[in-house]
C-alpha cells in the first residue's frame, strides 16, 4: 500500500507530524517530513479525494495545537464542555480549510515536477500569508514556528520573516516526496539543497556578526521583569483589588532593593481598575511608583468618555514616579470573541471572556515612548503574533520592543509556550531585543538574535533583572520591506495556477483529439470491414 498505508492514514500522519513541531513536542525535524506521508498517495487518488485528505489533515493538526481553546472557552465563557468542543472544531475546521486547498492543488499538479517541487511552497506561504489577514487574522499555526529551535534558520527572519523559514521547510518535503517516488530530477535536487544551505549559511553568518562587539555600544536599558502570577478567575473581583496591587508593590520593592534599574515591567491589564475613575486604586498606583522611585511601564483597562456609553481601551501607560502618567499606547489588533464579538449583529447571543462593560476599541496606531537615550515601542498580547506590528514599531523609531501579555487564559497547556516562541521571531525578524512581561508566564527577556537572556517560569509569582541593549539604527531588511517574500510567494502561485490549470486543459484536449481520433479509426476500419465482406 505504500507509505504508511491508506491515503487516509497518511492524511492523520500529516496532520500529527505538523504539530510535532510545535510546543510542548517541538520535534523540529517533523516538519521537514510532515507533508510527504500524503504528497506520495496523491497520484492514487481524485481531486476531490485529496481535497478531503488535506481537511482530514489539516483538521487534525490544528486540533491537537490548539486544543487549548476548550479549556479559555469553558472555564472563563461559561459554556459547557460539548460546546465549547464545538467551537475548536469549527474553528479548527475553517484552518483546514487551507490545507485542502494546498493538497487538492498537489493533485492538480502531481505531473508537473516543477509545479509540485517550486510552487507548492510557494503556495503553502500564500496561503498562510492570506489566513493572517482574513477574518481579523490568526497567523499562530505558521509551518516556519517549527524551527524556532534551530538557531541558524531563525536568523534568516530578518530577510523575509517566518514565512522565509517555511518556505524552505515545505520545500524539503516536495523534494522528499518526489524522491520516494522516484519521480524526481537531480537538477531540481542539487537546486533545493543549494538553497537550503544559503539560508543556514546566512543564518550562521548573521548569528556570528552579533557576536563581534559593536564599535559605539549603546548605554544598557536595566528592566525588571514583574510576574504578579494573578488567577484568572480572581483578577476581576473587586475584593481582590487591593491583594493584586499588594503583590506588584511587593515584588516591585524587591526587584529594585538590591540593585537600582531603569524601567519596571509589568504585563497586561495588571492594574484590574478603570484608572482615573477609581480613585482609591489609582492614588495606590501612584504611590507604588513614587515608592519604587523608577519608572513602571504597565497595562491597565481604559475608559474613553463618550456621553452616556463609555468606550474601553486596553492600554499600556508609562507612570513616572514625579510626572504621572507620561506616555500610553492603545492594543490595536484585538481579540475576537475576547475583546470584541465580530458580525455583532449576527453572533448577537455570544458573549465575550472579558469581564467587563461594553466592546473594547482599537488604537489609531503605534506609538514610541522615548525613554532614557532610547526609544519603545509595546505590544500588547495578542499583538506579538502579528509581525506587521512589531515592523510598524521598529519603523516608527522603537529600539527596544516590549511585550505586555496576559497568558492566564491558557491555565498550564500548550499554549503559554507557543505563545512565547511567536513572539522571539518578532525580535529576530526586526533585529530589536524583546522585553516580554506575562501575568502568571512565562515572562522573558530576548536579544536581536532571538536568544532568551533571562526567563520566569510558568505560574510563579517572581521578578528578574536583564540589561536590554537597544538595537542599531539601521532597519533590518524585514523591517525596510516587509513580507516582499511572502507578496512573491503569492504572486507565483497564482501564476502556477494560471498555469497548471491553462497546461492541463490542453492536456484534456490532447487526450481528447487522439482519444476522437483513434475511435474515428476504429469506426472506419470496421465500416470498411464490413463493407468487403458484404461486397464478398
Amino acid at each position: 500500500m505504500g507509505l504508511l498505508g491508506s491515503p487516509w492514514t497518511a492524511a492523520c500522519a500529516t496532520g500529527l507530524l505538523l504539530s510535532a513541531g510545535f510546543p510542548s513536542w517541538h520535534y523540529a525535524f517533523a516538519g521537514w517530513i510532515a507533508l510527504v506521508p500524503l504528497l506520495v498517495h496523491l497520484d492514487k487518488v481524485s481531486f476531490r479525494t485529496a481535497f478531503s485528505l488535506g481537511f482530514l489533515a489539516g483538521f487534525l493538526h490544528h486540533l491537537t495545537t490548539l486544543y487549548w481553546i476548550t479549556y479559555v472557552v469553558s472555564r472563563y465563557g461559561n459554556l459547557p464542555a460539548a460546546l465549547s468542543t464545538a467551537v475548536l472544531c469549527l474553528l479548527c475546521a475553517y484552518l483546514a480549510l487551507y490545507h485542502a486547498l494546498f493538497f487538492a492543488a498537489a493533485q492538480r499538479w502531481q505531473r508537473s515536477q516543477g509545479l509540485e517541487v517550486w510552487g507548492l511552497p510557494c503556495l503553502w506561504i500564500a496561503l498562510e500569508w492570506g489566513r493572517a489577514h482574513l477574518l481579523t487574522g490568526f497567523p499562530w499555526t505558521n509551518v516556519g514556528y517549527t524551527q524556532t529551535t534551530l538557531t541558524p534558520l531563525l536568523q534568516t527572519a530578518d530577510l523575509a520573516g517566518v514565512y522565509g523559514v517555511g518556505w524552505l521547510v515545505v520545500l524539503g518535503n516536495t523534494v522528499l516526496a518526489r524522491l520516494i517516488t522516484r519521480r524526481f530530477a537531480l537538477s531540481h535536487v542539487c537546486t533545493a539543497a543549494l538553497c537550503a544551505m544559503l539560508f543556514v549559511g546566512y543564518g550562521l553568518w548573521r548569528q556570528k556578526s552579533f557576536e563581534i562587539p559593536r564599535q559605539d555600544p549603546p548605554q544598557p536599558l536595566e528592566v525588571a521583569l514583574v510576574q504578579g502570577n494573578i488567577d484568572q478567575s480572581v483578577k476581576w473581583d473587586p475584593e481582590y483589588q487591593k491583594a493584586t496591587l499588594n503583590i506588584y508593590e511587593n515584588l516591585s520593592q524587591a526587584a529594585v532593593q538590591d540593585k537600582p534599574v531603569d524601567l519596571l515591567v509589568w504585563p497586561e491589564t495588571a492594574a484590574p481598575f478603570f484608572y482615573g475613575y477609581e480613585d482609591i486604586p489609582t492614588r495606590k498606583l501612584h504611590d507604588i511608583a513614587t515608592s519604587v522611585n523608577v519608572p513602571i511601564l504597565l497595562g491597565i483597562p481604559w475608559v474613553i468618555p463618550d456621553g452616556a456609553s463609555p468606550r474601553l481601551q486596553n492600554r499600556a501607560v508609562l507612570l513616572h514616579p514625579d510626572h504621572g502618567l507620561v506616555a500610553f499606547y492603545a492594543k490595536r489588533h484585538l481579540v475576537p470573541f475576547g475583546e470584541y464579538v465580530p458580525l455583532k449583529r449576527v453572533l448577537f447571543f455570544v458573549e465575550k471572556l472579558v469581564v467587563a462593560a461594553g466592546d473594547f476599541v482599537p488604537g489609531k496606531g503605534p506609538s514610541v515612548f522615548p525613554f532614557k537615550d532610547t526609544s519603545v515601542g509595546v505590544l500588547i498580547c495578542y499583538e506579538a503574533i502579528f509581525p506587521e506590528l512589531a515592523r510598524d514599531a521598529v519603523r516608527h523609531g522603537a529600539r527596544v520592543l516590549v511585550n505586555l501579555t496576559n497568558d492566564a487564559w491558557f491555565g498550564r497547556t500548550a499554549a503559554p509556550y507557543q505563545h512565547l516562541d511567536i513572539a522571539r521571531w518578532r525580535a529576530v525578524e526586526t533585529r530589536v531585543p524583546l522585553v516580554r512581561c506575562a501575568n502568571t508566564g512565562i515572562s522573558a527577556v530576548f536579544d536581536a538574535t532571538g536568544k532568551t537572556v533571562t526567563a520566569l517560569p510558568l505560574n510563579v509569582a517572581a521578578t528578574a533583572k536583564a540589561a536590554v541593549f537597544p538595537g542599531t539604527k539601521t532597519p533590518s531588511f524585514y523591517v525596510l520591506y516587509g513580507d516582499v517574500f511572502a507578496w512573491g510567494c503569492t504572486l507565483t502561485a497564482l501564476l502556477c495556477v494560471v498555469y497548471g490549470e491553462r497546461a492541463r486543459r490542453r492536456r484534456f484536449s490532447k487526450d481528447a483529439f487522439w482519444s476522437l481520433s483513434k475511435n474515428s479509426l476504429a469506426a472506419s476500419f470496421r465500416l470498411e470491414t464490413a463493407e468487403r465482406r458484404k461486397g464478398r
